[in-house]
């Protein structure tokens, strides 16, 4: 939306759910992941408006440009309603920036761009896992675009998955460090009217040591230290609106991120006895594909692999509560079934795994059965707004539940439903009933 040198695009998705005995649900995913991999139903309320503004704008898509985009995230804290009386009944609303950034295109030749400031700096998406993968280093910096080559420099303050129990990757004794990530990828297209294409795509990660200043002696647990990323994916296109993406990512070092589908800044596990993550892992999988069966559905499946190895010298070994590698998977399947061009009802299923350390696989199998009304009437999963309403059942293995494993196990204690009276003993299963609109333009 918007006027000739303004535009406003809006993503929000806002609802309410609750458990089979009536507590309230909304937002406590049954994943074992926590967030949208396994199924993105129980997602917490979210809005997202961008603000575009083209500063300077080109008669066609080939002359120089200059636009300016504003996004904001919005959120709810501490468990409350997105809105409710009295201010919000006092609970806080977050508010921040997503993106900040300006951008010059068709920059001196034809096909290149400059752009400077906060952006999202993502490309491969999966929709029914909420998830992006492969390049998702989206952050502050800036960066360069030719063609099918991008190029860009990007800082990051938190260097580890959890600040308070690695400050030798954040603060040192009152210094503040700083990771530094160069990164780039490049897509080869072939294949003609198929267009499949193979992308590539490299980071190298710079953590420099700490430093108090020229006067001050450095702390002795802050070397600097370094990590790389390798990745490929291979997208085929099957015709009919057929296709299937293929990718697989390696990280080294302070590069490892990848448990749960973590971004490759975000360092997993315990450092080596000399400070450093020399001879840290981890590895990503994925395999997301579509198919269109006429105007009768549209399928989609997404299958996940993650394993994250720290560089502690004990196999398996702890640091700071957190066990030193992680493996998860998941596989997942989505039916939209267009019954009738304002009615598409949705059936989902997946099948997830998560082992911590040496500690038991947990298991999760989930099934969502989501009737939806889509006011456009447009046959297309993209179709948007949806109108929603959704059920949720989830089975776990008791590895999955004495480990707490997803946020609706850790909320509901999944009281054994044959003795009410027994609060101690947990149930295999849960439930999850809800209704949802969400909406983008």
């Amino acid at each position: 939306m918007g006027s000739e040198n303004f535009e406003w695009h809006w993503y929000s998705r806002l609802g309410m759910a609750w458990s089979l005995y009536g507590q309230k649900a909304q937002g406590q995913s049954m994943n074992l992941l926590g967030f949208g991999i396994g199924g993105r139903y129980e997602e917490d309320d979210y809005s997202e408006p961008s603000f575009v503004a083209h500063v300077v704008k080109g008669a066609t898509p080939q002359d120089f440009f200059v636009k300016s985009e504003m996004t904001f995230a919005i959120w709810r804290q501490w468990g409350g309603q997105f809105m409710q009386p009295a201010s919000n009944d006092g609970q806080a609303i977050t508010l921040q920036f997503n993106q900040a950034y300006i951008e010059a295109g068709n920059f001196i030749v034809p096909g290149l761009s400059v752009w400077g400031g906060a952006r999202f700096f993502r490309e491969q998406y999966a929709p029914i896992g909420d998830y992006f993968y492969l390049d998702d280093l989206s952050g502050q910096g800036g960066g360069i675009t030719y063609e099918n080559l991008k190029l860009a420099i990007l800082g990051y303050r938190r260097s580890s998955t959890d600040q308070a129990s690695f400050p030798v990757y954040n603060f040192d004794n009152g210094v503040e460090r700083f990771r530094t990530i160069f990164a780039g990828n490049y897509k080869f297209e072939f294949g003609g009217e198929a267009k499949h294409h193979v992308k590539v795509h490299g980071e190298f990660h710079v953590l420099p040591a700490a430093t108090r200043g020229p006067d001050q002696d450095a702390p002795d647990n802050g070397k600097g230290d370094v990590g790389g990323v390798i990745g490929a994916k291979l997208h085929l296109g099957l015709g009919q609106g057929n296709w299937s993406d293929t990718a697989v990512r390696f990280g080294t070092g302070i590069a490892n991120g990848a448990a749960g589908g973590a971004k490759t800044y975000q360092t997993w596990g315990a450092p080596n006895d000399d400070g450093t993550y020399s001879g840290s892992f981890g590895v990503e999988a994925v395999e997301h594909l579509g198919f269109r069966i006429g105007d009768v559905a549209a399928l989609e499946g997404l299958a996940t692999f993650h394993y994250t190895k720290g560089a502690a010298d004990a196999d398996g070994a702890a640091a700071a509560g957190l066990a030193d590698k992680q493996m998860d998977f998941s596989v997942q399947a989505n039916a939209a079934i267009f019954a009738h061009k304002i009615f598409h009802p949705v059936v989902e299923a997946s099948f997830q795994g998560r082992k911590d350390g040496d500690g038991d696989l947990g298991t999760a199998i989930k099934l969502s059965v989501v009737p939806t009304l889509v006011p456009t009437g447009e046959l297309s999963t993209g179709a948007r707004p949806h109108f929603k309403l959704i059920y949720t059942a989830a089975i776990y293995n008791e590895a999955a539940v004495l480990q707490n494993m997803s946020p609706y196990i850790r909320a509901f204690g999944l009281r054994d439903e044959s003795d009410p009276a027994n609060f101690r003993a947990r149930s295999t299963v849960g439930h999850y009933i809800g209704a949802r609109t969400d909406w983008y333009f």
